[in-house]
C-alpha cells in the first residue's frame, strides 16, 4: 500500500522490508515494483538479483512490474534479457498473464514481430493476447496483418470489432470500415461511442450519407443517442457537414442537450466551408463566451472563426 501513496521507497517502506526476517516473493515484488512505479528501474532489477541471489523464486507479477517498467523507459533491451529469466527460471512459459505483458512491453517498444512471436509461442491466449496484437497492427498500419489475426479470433467481443473498425478508419479505408461494423451488427455484437464513432468518421470521410440514418438508429437503440452523447453527437455533425448535408448538421446541434469544444468547432467549420460564414460567425461567438476550462479549447475556436472570416471575405471578392 505505501508503494501506492509515492512514499520514497529508500525510507519507510525499505526499512520495513529489510526487518523481516523471512521475505516471501510477494514482498520483494511489492518492493520491486514500488521502485518501478517511482521510475527507478535499475533499483528493481538491483532488488530482483538480490531477490534471486537469496533462492526466492519470482511470481508472474515480478516479471510484469518489471516490464511495464521497461515499457516506461523503452528499454527494449532489458526487457530481452527479463524475457531471457522468465525461460531460464521456468514455469512461465504457460503464464498467460507474463505472456500478456510480454507482448505490450515488445508492442510499445517497437519490436511488433518479437511481440508476434510471443504471442504465436503462447500455449494458451485470452481475449487480451489477440486484441492487444490485433490493435497493435491497426495502429501500425498493417491492416492485412490485423485482420489475419482478426478472423483466427475464436470469440470476437466488443473491443476486437472495434479495434478493427477504427482502425480501417484510421488508416483511410472508410469502406472496410463500415463492412466490419455492418458485419459486427449481423454478429449480435453490442456497440459502444468508441464504434460508432469510429464508422460515423468513417462515413465522413467517404462522404457515404445513405448509410447516416441506419448508423443514428443503431446508436439511439445502443444507448449512445445524439441528444444525450456529447461524443456520438459532434461526430455526426463532422459526418453530415463533410457529406454536404449542414441542415441535418445543425439539426443535431441543435438537439444536443450537451455540447464541447468538438461540437462547436465541428459545427463552425462545417457552416463556414459551405458558405454559411455569418452563421459560423454567430457560433463562434456563443462558443467563445462559454466558460469552458478545456485545453486549448479558445485556440480551437480562434481557428474555426478565422475559417469563417477567411471564406467571408473571399465571398466578397
Amino acid at each position: 500500500m505505501l508503494t501506492k501513496i509515492n512514499i520514497p521507497m529508500d525510507s519507510y517502506p525499505r526499512l520495513i522490508f529489510e526487518q523481516v526476517k523471512y521475505r516471501n516473493p510477494f514482498l520483494w515484488t511489492a518492493l520491486i515494483r514500488g521502485y518501478s512505479l517511482q521510475g527507478r528501474l535499475k533499483d528493481s532489477v538491483t532488488l530482483y538479483g538480490s531477490m534471486r541471489r537469496e533462492g526466492i523464486d519470482p511470481v508472474s507479477f515480478t516479471f510484469s512490474a518489471l516490464f511495464k517498467a521497461c515499457i516506461e523507459i523503452l528499454d527494449v533491451n532489458l526487457g530481452r534479457q527479463l524475457h531471457a529469466q522468465t525461460i531460464l527460471v521456468g514455469g512461465f512459459v504457460s503464464d498467460t498473464y507474463v505472456g500478456n505483458t510480454l507482448i505490450d512491453m515488445y508492442v510499445k517498444c517497437g519490436c511488433l514481430d518479437c511481440g508476434h512471436k510471443v504471442f504465436d509461442e503462447m500455449p494458451e491466449k485470452d481475449m487480451i493476447s489477440w486484441t492487444e496484437l490485433i490493435v497493435a497492427y491497426t495502429k501500425s498500419g498493417d491492416m492485412k496483418s490485423a485482420s489475419v489475426l482478426f478472423d483466427g479470433l475464436p470469440l470476437k467481443d466488443m473491443v476486437a470489432w472495434t479495434a478493427m473498425v477504427t482502425g480501417y478508419t484510421q488508416n483511410a479505408k472508410p469502406r472496410e470500415a463500415i463492412e466490419y461494423f455492418e458485419r459486427m451488427q449481423n454478429s449480435g455484437v453490442e456497440t459502444d461511442e468508441v464504434t460508432l464513432v469510429g464508422v460515423i468518421l468513417a462515413c465522413a470521410k467517404l462522404g457515404a450519407i445513405n448509410y447516416a440514418n441506419w448508423i443514428c438508429d443503431v446508436a439511439e437503440r445502443s444507448g449512445f443517442g445524439l441528444t444525450n452523447n456529447v461524443v456520438v453527437g459532434s461526430a455526426l455533425i463532422e459526418m453530415y457537414s463533410k457529406c454536404g448535408r449542414v441542415g441535418d448538421a445543425y439539426r443535431v446541434f441543435e438537439e444536443m442537450k450537451e455540447r464541447n469544444v468538438f461540437t462547436y468547432s465541428s459545427m463552425i467549420v462545417g457552416l463556414a466551408t459551405h458558405g454559411q460564414a455569418h452563421a459560423a460567425l454567430q457560433e463562434s461567438s456563443e462558443a467563445r463566451s462559454l466558460n469552458s476550462n478545456e485545453t486549448n479549447f479558445g485556440n480551437l475556436v480562434c481557428s474555426a472563426q478565422h475559417l469563417s472570416w477567411s471564406i467571408e471575405i473571399l465571398c466578397k471578392t
